[in-house]
């Protein structure tokens, strides 16, 4: 009877965190939020702390793409915490790439480039093929912004390559159109010289006139990917 009731506990758990991944997949990341964190209590009610820290990263990734950026802060240093313990360099990678995410967010590209550097060789240890793809990624975008960009073509060439061996042909567009831009651009001799405004989500660099309406406090929305920020 004990080990029925724990089956139906972790059913119950999992079932939780498999409609945060559908609603995270949908767009709808505070329902999404909510499901993790269901699903969250019931695996550590049950004892299962790798499972609990999958939830944690649902969360955190839920709150990065609500924009709530303290939250996601807050979270994916709690990830990475947890991800020591088990430990799991796949989920520290997956902490550092969000960090970072929120770092270029800011602009704050030497930090964001330090995160998904070190995100890129936890994954790139484990042979995690995902997130050594999006640390590459988040690590080309923040050195573009740094005006160094011949190791930005570096990365940037190792995430398409990855996410066409993951089928992920959207993401291959992104980086095409990256490349295409830092082209013609002459690297800067002096770090962060050349620091430009990107969009945080694809990288493409926002026209003059939405740059002036960042630094106004207004918001832009990129006319490649239609993120919105400001």
């Amino acid at each position: 009877m004990q080990v029925a009731l724990l089956g139906a506990a972790m059913a119950d758990a999992e079932e939780h965190l498999q409609e945060a991944y559908t609603l995270h997949r949908s767009g709808n990341y505070k329902k999404g939020m909510k499901e993790a964190q269901k699903a969250r209590k019931r695996f550590l009610k049950e004892g299962l702390p790798g499972r609990a820290v999958e939830a944690l990263r649902v969360m955190a990734d839920c709150a990065l793409n609500a924009h709530d950026f303290r939250e996601a802060k807050r979270l994916y240093k709690e990830l990475l915490a947890e991800a020591r313990e088990i430990p799991s360099p796949s989920l520290q990678a997956a902490a550092e790439w969000g960090l970072g995410e929120v770092s270029r967010y800011n602009m704050e590209y030497d930090i964001a480039a330090a995160h998904h550097e070190t995100g890129l060789k936890l994954a790139q240890k484990t042979g995690d093929k995902w997130f050594t793809a999006w640390n590459a990624f988040g690590l080309g975008k923040s050195l573009r912004g740094l005006g160094r960009l011949e190791e930005a073509r570096e990365m940037l060439l190792m995430a398409r390559r990855l996410f066409e061996e993951l089928s992920l042909g959207e993401y291959v567009g992104w980086v095409d159109r990256m490349l295409t831009e830092i082209g013609g651009h002459v690297e800067s001799k002096v770090p962060g010289e050349m620091k430009v405004w990107l969009c945080p989500q694809c990288g493409s660099k926002y026209s003059d006139s939405m740059v002036e309406k960042l630094r106004q406090g207004r918001a832009v929305t990129c006319e490649y990917c239609g993120t919105t920020v400001g």
